[in-house]
């Protein structure tokens, strides 16, 4: 009965904001069906799907077209994880962003990015003890949707055939390096519809974005933990970086920067369980620095920006070896390589707060939050306001004077002796 109740609110509530969005707004309903495999955890098939409500930007305000008509999301999804018993059923919740690199009257290719929660429905009792039942979630990857109309007033134009591919993360939410990922690319079919289309939006000039180079500076930091052997302490983590930045278009630019790194975790403590580490065996300073080199590639939307950041390590002091005392290493690309997915939200032309996660192939290390500072106008600035002008020689056939037309002839200036 609890069930039909629920249903009979959740249908009403749907139908009321689909009356009342028929005067005051536009949006879109999405049901999709997913199917994808996990390939770092239980390395099985998996299907599921999704609903979402979207709020698609159509061009009421110029910054639209700047940004080619970009769509905001929320959706509810479930998952079946085939062949296992325990952690196979999950279902998520999240807010998402389309960013359409391609948009034509038929055709829109989506770069699509969003992080929520989700739950496992069967964490079970397990020999490593109880699975913790939630999760965070990420998703990122390329969305294609097709408009089965152009003409306004057709019905087929409010409909969208989408499909496409995406990756989701599952993180256990738990901050020790051990902690339990799960990595599942996968497919998506779907459809979407659009119950109101009116009233179209006016058609507003795209606000130009001055394509000039930024130089950007932050600090953040964070705690993080190597396994169950740390208990209830956590050791701090802190960085700084720097950076050039350089808009290619509208919402893409690229950087060059540097990365210094502290984390207090490198303190030359025996772990018995996660024994990675177990090589250093006192703890000195330098343990605990490592300095980067990093290649920033960022989606930027007005004031938010969102990108994956690759770097190597010109110093580490910190060599894990391949095997050590028994323990063998699975991933030795932390000697030299590393990756941040790093987000900005400018709150002023020169201040932003920035999260970061950091991460060597698929295992975390770190997350942080910070403050940063930004020059905009880095490398736009003019000291001498003559310095871009040209000095060639006037050519007399480019001089024109109002009210006489000068096509063959070059008009020349008349003394009194010509009267």
């Amino acid at each position: 009965m609890k069930h039909i109740i629920f249903s009979i609110i959740v249908l009403a509530s749907v139908f009321g904001f689909s009356a009342e969005a028929q005067r005051n707004m536009i949006f879109r309903y999405k049901a999709e069906g997913l199917y994808g495999s996990e390939i770092h955890t239980v390395k099985t098939n998996g299907a599921g799907g999704e609903l979402a409500l979207e709020l698609p930007l159509l061009g009421n305000k110029n910054w639209h077209y700047t940004y080619n008509f970009p769509t905001t999301g929320f959706a509810l999804g479930y998952m079946q994880l085939m062949g296992i018993d325990s952690l196979s059923r999950v279902v998520f919740t999240y807010p998402y962003f389309l960013y359409p690199f391609v948009h034509t009257p038929m055709l829109a290719i989506n770069l699509r990015m969003g992080a929520g929660m989700g739950a496992w429905l069967d964490a079970n009792q397990t020999e490593g003890g109880y699975q913790f039942p939630y999760f965070n979630f990420y998703t990122g990857g390329l969305t294609f949707d097709i408009f089965l109309g152009q003409r306004y007033g057709n019905p087929l134009a409010q409909w969208q055939l989408e499909f496409g591919a995406n990756a989701m993360i599952l993180h256990d939410c738990y901050i020790d390096r051990r902690t339990d990922v799960m990595v599942i690319p996968n497919v998506n079919l779907g459809l979407k519809y659009t119950p109101n289309v009116y009233p179209l939006p006016i058609k507003h000039p795209a606000r130009k974005v001055h394509k000039v180079m930024s130089l950007e500076a932050s600090a953040q930091g964070g705690v993080n933990q190597l396994d169950v052997d740390d208990g209830n302490h956590y050791y701090p983590n802190i960085s700084i970086n720097g950076g050039l930045y350089y808009p290619f278009s509208n919402a893409y630019r690229m950087g060059f920067g540097l990365d210094l790194f502290y984390n207090d975790i490198y303190d030359g403590k025996q772990r018995t369980n996660n024994r990675r580490y177990n090589f250093i065996t006192s703890d000195h300073f330098e343990n605990h620095l490592r300095g980067g080199i990093f290649w920033a590639n960022d989606l930027t939307i007005d004031r938010f920006t969102a990108g994956i950041h690759i770097g190597f390590y010109p110093y580490n002091p910190i060599r894990v070896p391949e095997s050590y005392e028994g323990y063998t290493n699975d991933n030795l690309t932390e000697n030299f390589l590393y990756w941040k997915f790093v987000t900005k939200y400018h709150f002023s032309k020169h201040l932003y707060v920035t999260t970061q996660v950091k991460s060597h192939m698929q295992k975390v290390e770190d997350f942080e939050v910070g403050l940063g500072y930004c020059m905009p106008d880095f490398g736009d600035r003019v000291k001498n306001p003559f310095s871009r002008l040209s000095f060639k020689k006037e050519d007399p056939n480019e001089l024109k004077v109002e009210g006489e037309t000068n096509t063959k002839h070059p008009f020349r200036h008349r003394s009194t002796g010509d009267e």
